[in-house]
């Protein structure tokens, strides 16, 4: 039997950032859910007419439940800084409205990847909220692993590898892969699959360019993770994101999630629309 998607009513708190903004969109399109934003009381985002805004403080708890009342599913979305602090009072609102379902800010690595949550503090963030969803014992949270995101963090060059200047890092020992009825547990979904080693040469099938017009450095994984775990004593607001994407990369740290994509499951998805991806096309679009 072919999947079909079913309409629910959603409410997004954080639905105007870069991966909010597609998301409402995509939720919008087959024309069957009722989304409702709820953002704070002086945000200026517009949304298409379709979307129910409500504005209101964020963590007063009574305000969200009420905002909550009758959905099937709440989505967190909050700015990285406010993991924690946003996301607690809706959790608990969410509770209090007897919402069934719970999505937090989870589209990023697998939430069972222990090495990784013990060396990425924002990891650990996620983590409380998981754990609140789960004592609190009403709602059910749903992860949606991806892996970290190539195509928006090209610029940033928390790969290790920057584009525009020809210059790359690549952190030997470091070979691992990273991938590119939910209760409580993870959704994977299968993307690109790729050691650093091999983005490299994607990156440079993208621009028409050789190991000769590159700068390339290398540093052993564990140099650079001491380097990392330095700079964040020193309270460098750049090092705890380049040790995430660096610990991606290492074996045995949990990156690598493929042994878990459910191929029925990701079937499902092709039927309702999801399309597979090709790197090559992601990375041209990326560097034009």
């Amino acid at each position: 039997m072919s999947g079909q998607a079913q309409g629910r009513k959603i409410a997004i708190i954080g639905s105007s950032g870069q991966v909010e903004q597609p998301t409402v969109k995509a939720l919008l399109a087959p024309g069957i859910h009722t989304i409702t934003a709820v953002q704070r009381i002086e945000a200026t985002s517009k949304f298409p007419p379709e979307v129910i805004v409500k504005s209101g403080n964020l963590k007063d708890e009574s305000f969200l439940a009420s905002t909550f009342q009758g959905h099937d599913a709440v989505v967190l979305m909050p700015p990285l800084p406010q993991l924690v602090s946003l996301q607690e009072p809706a959790v608990r609102a969410a509770a209090k409205a007897g919402v069934p379902y719970i999505l937090p800010a989870e589209f990023g690595p697998d939430p069972f990847a222990s090495k990784l949550i013990e060396e990425n503090q924002p990891l650990q963030d996620k983590k409380k909220i998981r754990d609140l969803i789960e004592e609190l014992g009403v709602s059910s949270w749903i992860f949606v692993a991806v892996g970290p995101f190539l195509d928006m963090n090209i610029k940033s060059g928390l790969w290790g590898i920057d584009v525009e200047n020809r210059k790359a890092t690549i952190w030997t020992g470091a070979v691992g892969k990273d991938l590119s009825r939910y209760k409580n547990k993870a959704f994977y979904v299968p993307s690109f699959h790729l050691t650093q080693k091999e983005l490299l040469q994607a990156f440079q099938k993208a621009t028409g360019t050789a190991d000769q017009d590159w700068e390339i450095d290398y540093q052993d994984v564990n140099d650079a993770l001491k380097d990392c775990n330095d700079k964040i004593q020193q309270k460098d607001a750049t090092a705890p994101f380049v040790k995430f994407f660096l610990t991606h990369f290492r074996e045995g740290s949990g990156g690598d999630f493929e042994s878990k994509v459910d191929a029925s499951e990701v079937k499902k998805l092709r039927e309702i629309g999801l399309q597979k991806e090709a790197v090559d096309d992601v990375l041209k679009r990326a560097v034009s």
